[in-house]
């Protein structure tokens, strides 16, 4: 009789993911509780952004913690995909949620940095800076919602396409929430600077994510 070799697939690594995100978003909880209530309370009332809008501060540990949960717990969700896709990958599977968290990371700052540097550039610094915040707590609520979800994923049933495309709708819809509160705000400041407004939404906020996905299409 000849031995077959086993192959186990060790979750240890993502137990350590959700118990660091679990830990951070416990820290936030503690150390910012008020805070923590308002945002919490994200999609039924603007208390949070309000708050926020006023003394913004992107340096602020609170916001830090949220941003480090967010990438951890989305691209968690992205290397669910990517087992889901079948992607190959002659890395472990360890080494693929870092690229995958590294890859989030550089998009997401380097896009920020960008529009920083546009928000200087044409003087609106102000108005850019709380447009960020903003987008960044929505991402950063929805990456809250996506730790119960990628638990059930990764230890209770696997996903099909149809629910990784479902979740996926979800948040581009959180994205169009942040995007239409944003500029229901600044509605006669983009009125006033139309074509400017439409040349950022085409190049940083369309054309990034399109990117993207002929980049993914080609894998």
């Amino acid at each position: 009789m000849q031995a077959l070799e086993r192959s186990v697939t060790s979750n240890d690594w993502i137990t350590l993911v959700f118990v660091t995100s679990l830990l951070l978003v416990t820290v936030a909880k503690l150390a910012y509780e008020s805070r923590f209530v308002d945002f919490a309370e994200l999609l039924i009332n603007e208390k949070y952004l309000l708050k926020a809008g006023k003394d913004i501060q992107f340096e602020n540990p609170f916001n830090l913690i949220l941003f480090t949960v967010q990438f951890l717990s989305i691209s968690l969700f992205l290397y669910i995909a990517f087992i889901q896709f079948d992607v190959d990958s002659d890395v472990t599977s360890f080494l693929l949620y870092l690229r995958i968290a590294l890859a989030y990371v550089v998009f997401v700052s380097l896009k920020f940095f960008i529009e920083r540097m546009l928000g200087v550039l044409f003087k609106g610094e102000q108005q850019l800076n709380a447009y960020q915040l903003f987008k960044l707590s929505y991402r950063s609520y929805f990456a809250l919602i996506l730790i119960p979800v990628n638990a059930i994923f990764v230890y209770v049933v696997h996903p099909n396409m149809l629910i990784i495309q479902i979740v996926v709708g979800i948040f581009l819809i959180f994205n169009i929430i942040s995007l239409f509160n944003t500029y229901r705000r600044y509605e006669k400041l983009i009125y006033n600077n139309l074509f400017y407004f439409i040349l950022y939404l085409c190049a940083l906020e369309i054309a990034p994510y399109f990117i993207l996905y002929k980049v993914f299409s080609f894998i």
